[in-house]
């Protein structure tokens, strides 16, 4: 069966609300011996007559009514496909604007952007480092699109999805005299001094309780926000509590598990009221499965 030309239909369309072939033609921009072929072409296809003329002026037959209805309802899908289509194009395009604390922007974001720039290469990318309150805040004010935290952002209007988790690591010099240990308990840190993170996060209220449920008192010498920062930091005796994929492999320093576990799980957050853009989803993919292959090497062995 052959099928009408959608543009056949389209001028049918115009030439039923305007009855008049010339009118068609002026305001599709055609001649009328275009029009006239089209409809020709229409009732050719379909074997129906669309038209009869009464007193020099075209009316639709009773199967042009018909045809015309249909072609109304057939042409207002294509409308809604068209619409679909575009839609689906401006998302390949366009920005994508992304924060991550510092301990997952300098590793595992950082090379999902990479990762991404290659695969998507219509798509800029807007990407920083902020603290999590901040993160959490402009995914809720709809600010950024996605962002990268540690822990729960207990916010209502943000939809957080679980990644990947790692542990509390102690970062020191290879000459210390606990870098042969498997892992390291509060009891092996209390003499010396440590790097500890900012004290309202929750890791850092975590490693305190860990000390004081051994009868000890953390010996936190220096407070940093970000565990990024703690490898320049460290010197001879001392050790910091670090998130491990904040360190990047170095001969001179030796990451071991802290013991008993503190888990930083690390959590994707977007707009709960908000569906991601084809652009974010993607990216949200590639980090995820970025982020997953490289906390695999942090996991405790069985």
């Amino acid at each position: 069966m052959i099928y009408p030309n959608l543009r056949h239909l389209e001028i049918f369309l115009r030439l039923c609300a305007t009855e008049s072939v010339t009118r068609t033609a002026h305001t599709l921009n055609l001649t009328q011996p275009a029009v006239s072929k089209a409809i020709s072409s229409l009732e050719d296809v379909t074997q129906i007559q669309l038209f009869e003329r009464r007193k020099n002026r075209l009316h639709l037959t009773a199967n042009g009514i018909r045809i015309r209805d249909e072609a109304e309802r057939l042409l207002n899908q294509v409308g809604f496909f068209r619409a679909e289509i575009e839609a689906l194009q401006k998302s390949r395009r366009g920005t994508i604007n992304i924060l991550a604390i510092p301990s997952l922007g300098a590793g595992a974001v950082a090379s999902a952007v990479g990762d991404f720039l290659i695969s998507h290469p219509e798509i800029n990318v807007h990407f920083g480092i902020s603290m999590s309150r901040q993160i959490s805040e402009m995914v809720a004010q709809n600010r950024i699109d996605v962002g990268f935290i540690h822990g729960s952002s207990a916010h209502a209007k943000i939809k957080e999805t679980f990644v990947a988790e790692t542990t509390v690591h102690c970062l020191m010099a290879t000459s210390h005299p606990l870098s042969s240990r498997p892992e390291i308990t509060a009891t092996d840190l209390s003499p010396y001094p440590l790097i500890g993170t900012d004290v309202e996060s929750p890791p850092s209220v975590q490693i305190r309780e860990a000390f004081s449920k051994a009868g000890l008192h953390a010996n936190v010498r220096t407070e940093i926000n970000a565990s990024l920062l703690a490898a320049e930091a460290v010197r001879d005796k001392t050790v910091a509590l670090v998130d491990p994929l904040s360190v990047k492999p170095c001969r001179d320093l030796v990451l071991i598990p802290f013991s008993p576990r503190i888990p930083l799980s690390i959590f994707i957050l977007t707009h709960r009221d908000k569906t991601p853009s084809l652009p974010v989803a993607a990216f949200c993919d590639t980090a995820r499965r970025l982020i997953f292959r490289t906390t695999m090497k942090f996991q405790p062995k069985p």
